[in-house]
Formats: structure tokens, sequence, C-alpha cells
């Protein structure tokens, strides 16, 4: 093999690898370990925005969704790193795929826990033990929950509205409505096994 021949074919394997030589990465990850995260600002800075794009084309994802599905896989495959669970290798394939996992995995969720979207019980088929839970459950769940649920479900605030209020990003109060969601479903599954 040539040396031009040798050099395109690191050239090509970095370009799937966020830029980044055999050797290079190795070292970088090694420098993970140890607390640098050289190698995570370069995964993020190479791919982040380019992953995010490609969940919006190809699931017409929200910018919103997509940034959070991309930023779940970045976290997780910083973790994946240190665990030396990822090895060199079309890791810009394995990143974006990560991603589109996370979105899905988060759309299924949100579809299952959104309560405006399914539709409610007719006011007829509601037990009144099940409401007698429900407002039990209710006051054990904790007051930001509360407090965002509230304005979520009862004065019809829209999730961006509520982040400007509360000086958080979008994002972050639509993972904060899914915990809570889950909480109170949680607080009701047990408080239903009680009884």
């Amino acid at each position: 093999m040539t040396q031009s021949a040798s050099r395109g074919s690191i050239m090509e394997g970095a370009d799937k690898n966020f830029g980044l030589t055999t050797i290079e990465f190795q070292q970088m990850v090694d420098e993970l370990r140890e607390g640098s995260d050289q190698l995570f600002e370069r995964i993020f800075f190479s791919h982040f925005s380019d992953c995010i794009a490609f969940v919006e084309r190809k699931y017409s994802a929200s910018y919103d969704d997509a940034y959070d599905a991309t930023m779940d896989a970045a976290l997780d495959f910083r973790l994946r790193l240190i665990d030396d669970k990822i090895q060199y290798g079309n890791m810009r394939y394995l990143f974006t795929k990560m991603a589109t996992q996370f979105y899905l995995r988060n759309m299924k969720k949100f579809r299952m826990t959104d309560l405006e979207e399914s539709d409610l019980l007719e006011p007829e088929q509601i037990d009144e033990s099940d409401i007698i839970i429900l407002r039990n459950s209710w006051s054990l769940l904790g007051e930001e929950c509360k407090s965002l649920l509230s304005m979520n479900f009862y004065s019809n605030m829209k999730l961006s509205a509520i982040a400007e209020i509360k000086g958080k990003s979008a994002a972050a109060i639509r993972k904060q409505k899914e915990r809570c969601l889950q909480k109170l479903m949680d607080i009701f599954s047990k408080q239903s096994t009680n009884n």
C-alpha cells in the first residue's frame, strides 16, 4: 500500500469517527477516564448538530425532541466510552443510531403518559374510590410537580409558556412533566394496591 493510499484510508476512518485516528481516539478515551472532556467536546461539536438535523428530518421531529434525544445519546455515549463499551469504527453512525433509539423511546413514553392526547374516561366510568385515591396521590406529590401539572392541565398553559415563567428551557420542562406524571402514576398505583 502506498503512503498516500494509507493516509486516505486513515482519513476515511477518521471521517466516520469524529475526525479522530485510532491513536488519537485511544489517547482521548484515556484522558476522558482521567477527567478530561476533550473527547466528549470533540464529539459534541463535530456531530451534535448533524445528529439533531438527522432526527428532525428522518422522524419529522421537533427541534426540542431531537435535541433531547441527541443529548441523551451524548451522555450515554460518554458513559459507554468510559466503561470501554465503544470501540473505534464508524462511531458517527453508532452515535446517530443511539440518538434515534432515544428519540423513539422518548416518543413512546410521551404518548403513554401524555394525558392531553389520551382519551380520559367519561365521568360515569370513573369509580368514586379512584377519585379518592387520585386526590390522596395528588396530596403526596411534591409542590414543584403540582405547580407544573396544574399550570399545564388545569390552566391549559403550553409547556413553552411554563418554561418562560419558571426560567427553564422547554425541553427541561417537558422532561420534568414526564417525571411528574410518572411519579403521580406510581403514587396512585401504590395507593390503589394498599386499598
